[in-house]
């Protein structure tokens, strides 16, 4: 039971991390989401980190991806 509620976790978050990426028109949600599944503990982090620099890009104009609507 406890290996069930642990994949139905992790299956939750990497489906909020591929959504969140998609929003933020990232072009790499679906590697982020496996990886988000499949390795929790670094996926999760390593996502933040690329989600941050994408973000401060955008920022400053330097596209890295499709603006969202």
């Amino acid at each position: 039971m406890p290996q069930i509620i642990g994949l139905i976790i992790a299956g939750a978050i990497a489906g909020w991390v591929y959504k969140d990426s998609q929003e933020k028109g990232m072009d790499n949600g679906v590697l982020f989401a496996v990886l988000t599944f499949f390795i929790l503990i670094i996926g999760l982090p390593v996502y933040f980190i690329a989600r941050s620099k994408h973000m401060k890009a955008m920022e400053a104009g330097g596209g890295g991806g499709q603006l969202p609507g």
